[in-house]
């Protein structure tokens, strides 16, 4: 028997969830404060960050050698296109390559704008010149694509697949929780801070270690999907797997 494939596959993400968040758990209490910020966030390069980066590229080569999706030729080449789009554009967004990207070639006005070109108010402000505008306009498009196109696709089988215990509605599930508590660990401190609470140096790093962390979840998640997709599409082909 495929445990991939069986009928209780569907615990895996649920139990690679928990144990994972476990992990960091256990990680951020025997570190030092400093140690473990050290070790989950350093502008990109701390460990745990160049530990993850291959996970999401992993992605890209999974896709194309086990096609998620079934149909013909170009019916998996397109989505698998679609795939290798959107773990591009995490690997973007992980590594803030947009970013430096938009500072090299208007290097003036990525020092003179305050906070991030990346916003609706970029767009809409009147003193910046077009070319800026249509380069950020032109990342949204792709990345919105990227998330939108799935998401529309499947997200009526998938939620009717979480309640028939689906592998793969589970798998997308957690990642869809994994991608929540990225966006909550990644602004609760400055919230918090806002609000008038001091952190400490303790959660500080305990809210670094989830957000990093779930991060690394996120990649971990999509790649379950992918090869339980990938079996689930060749099952409904062979009815005896699995069996």
């Amino acid at each position: 028997m495929n445990p991939i494939a069986s009928k209780n596959s569907w615990l895996i993400a649920p139990i690679s969830f928990a144990l994972g968040i476990a992990a960091l758990i256990i990680v951020w209490a025997t570190l030092a404060p400093q140690t473990c910020e050290m070790f989950f966030d350093n502008n990109g390069c701390s460990p745990f960050e160049l530990m993850t980066l291959p996970l999401f590229a992993l992605v890209v080569p999974l896709v194309w050698l086990c096609p998620p999706v079934g149909g013909s030729a170009w019916r998996k080449a397109g989505w698998s296109s679609i795939y290798s789009l959107l773990a591009m554009m995490a690997l973007v967004r992980e590594q803030d390559w947009h970013k430096q990207l938009f500072a090299h070639i208007w290097p003036e006005i990525a020092s003179s704008f305050r906070g991030t070109v990346f916003k609706m108010r970029f767009i809409k402000a009147d003193d910046i010149e077009l070319m800026p505008k249509i380069f950020v306009v032109c990342f949204f498009i792709l990345f919105f694509a990227a998330v939108l196109i799935p998401l529309i696709r499947y997200f009526k089988p998938l939620f009717k697949g979480f309640f028939k215990l689906d592998p793969v509605a589970w798998s997308m599930a957690f990642f869809g929780i994994s991608g929540v508590m990225v966006q909550v660990f990644d602004r609760l401190p400055s919230k918090l801070r806002k609000a008038g609470c001091e952190l400490s140096e303790s959660t500080d790093a305990l809210f670094t270690a989830l957000e990093e962390g779930s991060e690394m979840l996120l990649a971990l998640l999509a790649l379950l999907a992918i090869v339980q997709a990938y079996f689930k599409v060749n099952c409904q082909v062979k009815s005896n797997c699995g069996q």
